[in-house]
Parts: structure tokens; C-alpha cells; sequence
């Protein structure tokens, strides 16, 4: 039997981690002109980063989900999403969660009613032709927000 991811549920590769299909979406973007550093590049990565949520805070979560909606909705630019990355991480502010990290009970309430299993996973996107990659990560990005809109804890408001 093979092991699954437990944030994404993907059958999981033999080193056990999910990590290396990411890895693998990223070699394969390297093949699409335009792909690297631009939408599809944010799309992807963002997707990845949603469905693998305990290396982040929770604010971190909602700010990236608003993004990518915004993104998808054509309300914001990956120019505007790197902005919004450069200022929520100013300061003394936390994106990513350390061993230490305490997380208040609302918090731990938002985290244990996130998604573990998803209808499409960075397993699903980094094995498609090079041809349909970049709408195979919108369609990726956009049943994550489905999803998380599915959930009243972490539906964004599309404003």
C-alpha cells in the first residue's frame, strides 16, 4: 500500500515527501515559455504552499488564499502578490511556523478544519504535457479556492 501526503493527500513518492513532486512541477514549468517567474509560476507555487499548511502561520494562509483569488479573479497582478508577500512578512512578522510556534485556540481551530484531501494535487499538475500546464495550474489554483470557499473559516471576501 502506498503511503499519502497527510495535508494533500497525494500518493506520496518513495522518499516520502511531497517536496520532490514539487520539484518535479517546477522542472517541468522550466519547458513552458513564459511560465518561470510569471502567473503560472505564482499559481503554482501558492497552490503547493495552500495544500501543505503546517510550514505556515494561519495569517500567512489567509493572505496567500485572498492572492491567489485575487490573482485568478484578475483583481491583482503576481506584481501586486509579490507586494502583498513583501508586506506581510515585514518586520518582526512570521510567515512560516517554527517547532516553537504557539497558536492561539482560534488559530488551531482555523488549522484543524483546513482541507487534507483535495481534488487536484501537485501529483495531478506536475505530470501533465508541457502544452497544458499552464491551464492545468489555474484549474489547480482554482479548486483550492472552491474549496477553501467551501469552508466558512476560510472563505475570503472577493472584494
Amino acid at each position: 500500500m502506498s503511503a499519502t501526503c497527510a495535508e494533500c493527500g497525494a500518493t506520496l513518492p518513495e522518499s516520502g515527501s511531497c517536496q520532490d513532486y514539487l520539484h518535479e512541477l517546477l522542472l517541468l514549468e522550466a519547458q513552458v515559455p513564459g511560465a518561470p517567474g510569471a502567473e503560472p509560476h505564482f499559481l503554482a507555487v501558492a497552490s503547493f504552499n495552500l495544500q501543505h499548511p503546517t510550514a505556515f502561520v494561519p495569517s500567512a494562509l489567509i493572505g496567500l488564499r485572498q492572492t491567489v483569488s485575487d490573482v485568478l479573479a484578475g483583481r491583482a497582478t503576481v506584481d501586486d502578490a509579490r507586494r502583498r508577500a513583501r508586506r506581510g512578512a515585514s518586520g518582526p512578522t512570521r510567515v512560516r511556523r517554527r517547532a516553537d510556534t504557539v497558536l492561539s485556540p482560534e488559530d488551531q481551530l482555523f488549522l484543524s478544519a483546513w482541507p487534507t484531501t483535495w481534488p487536484i494535487t501537485v501529483l495531478d499538475v506536475c505530470r501533465v504535457p508541457p502544452e497544458q500546464y499552464v491551464e492545468s495550474v489555474r484549474r489547480w489554483a482554482a479548486s483550492i479556492i472552491d474549496m477553501l470557499d467551501a469552508n466558512p473559516l476560510h472563505a475570503a471576501s472577493d472584494s
